[in-house]
């Protein structure tokens, strides 16, 4: 099952209402501003994902008991603190959950898939997943031929004008969810993978079918638009 949240900076509460000591060492090591803002806003999305996902356990954990760390990669990773720690079996728990957090103008995305049946009875492996949440803007013919496949740039060649700009930035965001699943990032030509993105559906998710040599596993997506932006999440197919 696919579960998402999404932030915005307004209401945005001080880095000591969310984080745990550790995280606020992090925080504190920030330099630039912008980045200490999107950093703080994509954990205040992921502890309030996850808290809601434990709730749904039958578990109420404070925002400060769950901890959003980085892997060597950038990517990140879910641990325990505080009253979570004293919890065995609710640290476990936290420990396979896998997310995906993304920025965009003033917002932050946080993504999961979750199984139905809950890891604190058997534990199970995390869900790789990526996700992504990009603006709908003009982005144009010479990014497309920047950044597109052949496959990418047919399918926005017969893309009706109202949905150009749609399909555009869900492209572009599917490629960025795909690529952080994989753990390649921007490190890597885009053109490394071919997202290929079915017509919206009004308030719902539509597919996106993916091509890549960068992971053994096929991958699939689905997309939407939320609010003036796509949210795009990746996922290994038959998970």
């Amino acid at each position: 099952m696919i579960d998402w949240l999404i932030a915005e900076r307004n209401g945005l509460p001080p880095p000591g209402h969310i984080l745990a000591p550790p995280e606020l060492e992090r925080y504190a090591g920030l330099r630039a501003e912008k980045r200490r803002g999107d950093w703080l806003l994509g954990r205040w999305a992921a502890k309030r994902l996850l808290r809601r996902h434990m709730a749904g356990r039958g578990l109420d954990l404070p925002l400060e008991a769950i901890m959003v760390l980085s892997d060597p990669d950038g990517a990140p990773r879910v641990a325990p603190w505080g009253m979570a720690l004293a919890l065995p079996h609710v640290a476990a728990e936290l420990e396979t959950l896998a997310i995906s957090i993304s920025h965009s103008e003033g917002r932050a995305l946080c993504a999961m898939l979750t199984s139905t049946q809950s890891a604190i009875y058997n534990l199970q492996s995390a869900i790789a997943v990526g996700a992504d949440i990009e603006q709908i803007r003009p982005r144009g013919a010479a990014f497309a031929e920047a950044y597109d496949t052949d496959c990418e740039l047919a399918l926005l060649a017969a893309a009706p004008p109202a949905l150009y700009d749609t399909l555009a930035t869900a492209i572009w965001s599917a490629k960025e969810a795909a690529l952080k699943l994989t753990r390649h990032g921007l490190r890597v030509d885009t053109r490394a993978v071919t997202c290929l993105p079915a017509p919206p559906v009004a308030g719902g998710w539509a597919s996106v079918a993916i091509h890549t040599e960068l992971t053994g596993a096929p991958l699939a997506g689905r997309w939407r638009e939320q609010d003036g932006c796509v949210i795009t999440i990746v996922y290994e197919e038959g998970t």
